[in-house]
């Protein structure tokens, strides 16, 4: 199996495989050996049928799946092993060949993780917050909650604009399906289908999955962000404080580690309201 790197760029990377003819036949092998088991031939317990007989009653098509998926399968372990990717999404088949009689050609993608360069953040923030000081002052006159909501909002958007993150189209797709799924789940519990559901909401679903879409790169962006300002300050949970979040919302130990994340960011937030 030859990888080769075409194209890395805004952190996706792009690789051609190509498998040789050898390297196929033995995976057929492999997979009518595992899909004969499963077949019952007339004259024969389930998976006793001699493999040439067996063979001759198994899908075709379902073999060649089968050692498509085994290849890529193989091909994705590969390839990080050889290119070292920190990988931020599952790996996208672009294109599939398998009518070569030599060799099966196909190219994937790999979401990598962003590396973000933060730059002189913090006089970013308080530039930000100095052209909207008065503001400011007269919204935390009125309610104090709100002011500090609108003051993180403006540091979020500030981070936004200011810090370059490219997120994989495939990443921030897959959060859209996700939302998607949650909305379907919705609809169906008041018994709506989704197009009563969207006339309800006035929306159609190109417009929803837009908002979607859009939500989900800015989340995503303002996470790596915050993990990167994180690391820069040496914002860290500690073990009390991710017991003591634990013990008070009734989280399991071996769901502990989530909980760090957690804690991690909204102490972030906390330090980025004091600039």
């Amino acid at each position: 199996m030859e990888i080769k790197e075409l194209k890395k760029e805004k952190n996706v990377a792009s690789v051609e495989v190509i498998v040789t003819r050898k390297e196929i036949d033995a995976e057929r092998d492999h997979a009518v050996d595992e899909l004969s088991s499963q077949v019952t031939v007339k004259g024969f317990r389930q998976g006793k049928a001699p493999k040439a007989i067996a063979e001759q009653h198994l899908n075709q098509e379902k073999v060649t799946d089968h050692v498509l998926n085994h290849l890529l399968s193989e091909a994705v372990s590969k390839t990080l092993s050889e290119y070292k990717y920190s990988l931020l999404g599952r790996p996208v088949l672009e294109s599939v060949d398998t009518k070569g009689e030599t060799e099966w050609k196909f190219s994937l993608s790999f979401p990598l993780y962003p590396e973000v360069i933060l730059g002189d953040y913090q006089k970013m923030i308080k530039s930000a917050k100095k052209s909207t000081k008065a503001k400011k002052e007269t919204i935390t006159d009125k309610d104090p909650d709100s002011a500090r909501r609108a003051n993180l909002d403006s540091t979020y958007q500030t981070l936004l604009k200011g810090i370059e993150v490219d997120i994989p189209s495939s990443v921030v797709e897959e959060e859209v399906s996700y939302s998607l799924e949650r909305l379907t789940s919705q609809a169906k519990s008041l018994n709506l289908t989704m197009d009563k559901y969207l006339q309800a909401i006035n929306r159609t679903m190109d417009q929803v999955k837009e908002e979607y879409r859009k939500s989900a790169l800015e989340s995503l962006k303002l996470d790596f962000i915050l993990l990167e300002i994180a690391k820069k300050e040496g914002i860290e949970a500690t073990q009390k404080e991710i017991e003591d979040l634990a013990k008070s919302a009734g989280i399991p130990e071996n769901q502990h580690r989530r909980l760090n994340s957690l804690i991690q960011r909204r102490k972030t937030v906390d330090f980025l309201s004091t600039l």
